[in-house]
């Protein structure tokens, strides 16, 4: 071979070798899904069943609409909402509500003629009171003997509901009106108050009845306060209204209204927790109960028991929570944060270890002796780096499939 073909010769290997890297690194791109960094399994490995194991953007879009942005400016509206500890340290039992259409179940019927017509766009009702029993939601506007019935349990609560409107002289009117319309339906039972603090709520009682109801504006805001204590003392319950009127107010200050148009363009997941969080349900639609993103204050008010995890949540320095179908996500400060977040995570005598699936060393799962309504029989948590996660379900092979696929979905997020 002579030094001419020698040279060409060289140069066809080295071609050939070329390509035959290029290939090698077109292939390793195309099977990256689940590629385990050091220290890290291999997700590839782990028993997920049916359940997805990509990010939610890979298989759902969101797309805007007014509907969508009542529902996402409900749950922000609720990240400043008063939880019951900042009123009441024994008010620690929860409940909600969003507010995303024009006839919310929360209100009620009588006083519905004053929301649509004075442009209501969004709002959140939360909840609190000192027994677990009871739920200030429960109260069902119109169903008098079940409010007989619960007022029974002499529980000290509030109901709070924060309506925004498109300006500040519509939220005058809608205040006005639903005082107006929530008094005449029983006028000559019930009583007009005057609270000192607030001499512009609209506030009235029926004596004899241990709650009162107070209406105020406050800007493009319209706050509903509804009060309760064991008995039916007037100055029990005006002071426990005004007490939650100071500390909404507080939080309000800090809240931009939105505008209709704004409302619109409201986005889903900013902080790409929903991204990350597991979707047996594969839904993007926000839903305040099922599919939403959440700061720490807001994920609190969906909470039943306030006095859990509260100050787990606080140490991790959690500051953004998903909800989805079942799931919750935790972002935490960073990876050692969540380890010990993880670590606090199914204490007391409400669970029972069990053991977690044998591919996932991460994971710690526990039944849950008090099962009922949305708490399910068994859960499991699993940490990735900064974020933590809960799934739950009626059966142990299930829930741990669901652990399984969730760490599945941390890692391919990345």
């Amino acid at each position: 071979m002579n030094g001419k073909d020698s040279r060409t010769m060289r140069k066809l290997m080295a071609s050939i070798a070329l390509t035959a890297t290029l290939i090698a690194i077109s292939g390793c791109g195309s099977t990256v899904d689940g590629y385990a960094m050091p220290g890290e399994i291999d997700v590839r490995l782990l028993e997920v069943g049916k359940y997805p194991t990509r990010p939610l953007s890979e298989y759902s879009v969101f797309s805007h609409s007014f509907k969508s942005g009542r529902t996402l400016a409900s749950m922000r509206l609720a990240d400043s909402l008063v939880l019951g500890q900042e009123v009441d340290p024994k008010l620690t039992f929860g409940s909600f509500q969003s507010i995303d259409s024009d006839t919310p179940t929360v209100m009620s019927k009588a006083v519905l003629p004053a929301l649509k017509p004075n442009r209501m766009l969004y709002g959140f009702a939360t909840g609190n009171s000192d027994m677990k029993e009871f739920s200030a939601m429960s109260l069902s506007p119109g169903d008098e003997s079940l409010a007989d019935i619960m007022r029974q349990r002499k529980p000290t609560y509030f109901g709070l509901t924060v309506m925004q409107f498109s300006d500040a002289a519509a939220a005058e009117r809608a205040a006005a009106e639903i005082e107006r319309l929530d008094f005449d339906v029983a006028a000559d039972l019930n009583v007009r108050v005057s609270l000192d603090k607030y001499p512009s709520a609209h506030s009235h009682w029926r004596p004899g009845i241990a709650s009162m109801v107070s209406t105020l504006s406050h800007g493009s805001y319209v706050l509903n306060v509804q009060a309760g204590v064991p008995e039916p003392e007037a100055k029990g319950l005006t002071n426990l209204i005004q007490k939650v009127i100071d500390a909404q107010l507080q939080r309000l200050e800090k809240l931009t209204p939105l505008s209709p148009v704004e409302v619109v363009q409201m986005t889903s997941d900013p902080d790409q927790v929903l991204e990350r969080t597991l979707n047996p349900q594969k839904l993007g639609i926000p839903d305040t109960t099922n599919f939403g993103s959440y700061g720490l204050q807001g994920f609190l008010q969906t909470r039943r028991d306030l006095s859990i995890m509260q100050d787990s949540y606080k140490k991790a320095g959690a500051d953004r929570f998903g909800r989805s179908w079942d799931s919750y996500l935790i972002r935490t400060r960073d990876s050692d944060a969540a380890q010990t977040l993880l670590d606090e995570m199914f204490i007391g005598d409400t669970y029972k270890p069990t053991h977690a699936p044998d591919k996932l060393p991460s994971a710690k799962c526990a039944e849950n002796n008090d099962a009922q309504g949305d708490i399910k029989r068994f859960s499991c948590v699993v940490q990735y780096r900064r974020y933590v996660a809960h799934v739950q379900s009626h059966q142990l092979p299930d829930v741990h499939q669901r652990a399984a696929a969730q760490y599945a979905i941390l890692a391919n997020s990345q």
